[in-house]
């Protein structure tokens, strides 16, 4: 226990961070449930496992915790507890009663986040899907709009479909309650699937149905119901819809599937004879193995503990470094002409929209000719920030990323060059560059870390891989691809306006870190 404990209570600290995975105390409890249910019907005493899978399943447990320690990494910490529970219920019990524990060990898993964020990518997928679905019945409807990523337009109107869509956070509630019911009822493998895949539909639907409604009410009688008071009591009454959706959808699978009702006799229930011998039973382990592995185990939780503490200070001195050095009354100005571009008086130009997600955000628009351009800059950030993802969220669809530049003058400072287009035909051209309070420009090859500062950066606990970052970004769109004389233009702008913005930053900011 004392080597679980430091990495396992930092799991469920970072999982109660995460909004879609804060029902993990009722899945543990659920667990505890379906152990209690199925242990109580098991036959005493318990017959061990073979001590050699024993031994074999605790050495892959703290093999796993050792290296969870060393990189500092409370989900490898989770796996090696749930291999170490594993092996407990295996040394106790044997195969009986693995396989009786069974459906609480796999309960388990679900709050388990998978890795490459597979659990927000399943979660945005969804929301995909919900929006364009909703798109697709508006356009039956007869309802005017544009669909843009994940932002429906009507006219005069953006609908905020990610706060309509916050339901789809739930969807991984809806699946443990799913799984949970499908195990307590003892349903088959195939049944539990398809109670999975229905719970998915049922999200999919319930949001596809809320965003239509929404779009459709706010179109016709210019009433909101997708925010404020309306949209939370909404989340609270479909909650308990999807759920009872649920329970129905088991019983008519419990029919489909189970025509004709079986009687049959559950396993382990009587215990042998030959079981309930003492002298059959297998022998326990070893007692100096299980000092072994006991003291290892401690210590390895002693020095978890010890890393805590300094991770723990290592976090409050770099809270203090990560306060941004720009004075908190600065301001920013941009001529009225650059270059040939001359500045324009309008706040925000038709359809083009610049993605600021930054505490802080300045846009500036220009002209030249007939082309317009929207100058940003966006701050502060911890570390490095990628645009591009901003963008591809937007409805953005990103077609070629090049990197250009490199160290020195202000004409050969590094950059990312993006080019794009919209679900409308729109074509985009972003040019964006992250600098640091080092003055370090840090987009492009220039901020990739080698293996070594990466190795470097784990021994010293981070090292210095978090920054405060200010970004600075042009964008220009048309319906029309850019030409490269035209291209050629813009970027000389971008690193004018680049230029004039970091001399009022570095001019503004109090300590140089």
């Amino acid at each position: 226990m004392l080597g679980y404990a430091p990495l396992l209570g930092l799991f469920f600290l970072n999982l109660w961070g995460r909004p879609h995975y804060q029902f993990f105390p009722w899945a543990l409890l659920g667990a505890g449930f379906l152990a209690w249910i199925r242990g109580k019907e098991l036959s005493r005493p318990f017959v061990p496992g073979d001590r050699k899978v024993t031994m074999f399943l605790q050495g892959v447990s703290f093999l796993l915790l050792g290296l969870a320690t060393v990189s500092w990494s409370p989900w490898l910490a989770c796996l090696a507890a749930l291999t170490g529970l594993v092996a407990a219920i295996w040394g106790r019990g044997g195969s009986k009663l693995l396989n009786a524990m069974l459906p609480a060990l796999i309960l388990l898993l679900i709050i388990i986040p998978p890795p490459l964020l597979a659990d927000n990518l399943l979660i945005q997928q969804m929301r995909v899907l919900a929006v364009r679905g909703s798109s697709s019945v508006l356009d039956s409807l007869g309802v005017i709009h544009a669909l843009s990523g994940n932002v429906i337009e009507i006219p005069g109107q953006r609908l905020l479909v990610d706060e309509a869509c916050s339901g789809i956070n739930s969807v991984l509630v809806l699946l443990a309650c799913a799984l949970f019911y499908g195990l307590w009822r003892r349903r088959s493998p195939l049944h539990i699937l398809l109670s999975l895949v229905n719970a998915l539909g049922i999200v999919l639907l319930g949001n596809l149905a809320r965003i239509t409604l929404g779009a459709w009410v706010k179109f016709r009688y210019g009433i909101d119901i997708l925010t404020g008071t309306v949209h939370q009591v909404a989340g609270l009454l479909l909650f308990p819809t999807y759920i009872g959706i649920i329970l129905s959808m088991d019983q008519l699978l419990a029919y489909l599937l189970n025509p004709i009702r079986r009687r049959r006799q559950r396993p382990g229930l009587v215990a042998t004879v030959e079981e309930a011998q003492v002298g059959r039973i297998p022998p326990g382990m070893p007692r100096g193995w299980v000092r072994v592995m006991g003291c290892a185990f401690a210590l390895v939780g002693l020095v978890s503990l010890g890393l805590a503490w300094a991770h723990h200070k290592q976090a409050i001195a770099k809270a203090v470094q990560l306060q941004p050095a720009l004075r908190f009354d600065a301001s920013f100005t941009m001529p009225d002409q650059i270059g040939e571009w001359k500045r324009l008086p309008t706040e925000v130009p038709p359809l083009q929209k610049v993605e600021t997600v930054g505490v802080r955000s300045q846009v500036w628009h220009y002209r030249l000719g007939d082309m317009q351009v929207s100058l940003a800059l966006d701050y502060p950030f911890r570390g490095y920030h990628s645009l591009e993802g901003c963008y591809a969220l937007s409805g953005w669809h990103l077609l070629e990323r090049r990197s250009g530049g490199g160290s020195g003058t202000n004409g050969s400072l590094p950059y990312v060059e993006v080019h794009m287009q919209n679900n409308m035909g729109m074509h985009g051209i972003l040019w964006f560059s992250l600098v640091d309070e080092r003055n370090r420009w840090l987009t492009g090859a220039a901020y990739v870390p080698t293996l070594s500062e990466r190795l470097r950066q784990r021994i010293q606990l981070g090292g210095e891989s978090e920054f405060v970052s200010y970004q600075i970004q042009v964008l220009a769109t048309g319906f029309n691809p850019m030409r490269p004389a035209e291209q050629e233009q813009v970027l000389r702008f971008f690193k004018e306006g680049r230029r004039i913005l970091w001399q009022q930053l570095s001019g503004q900011i109090q300590r140089q870190t």
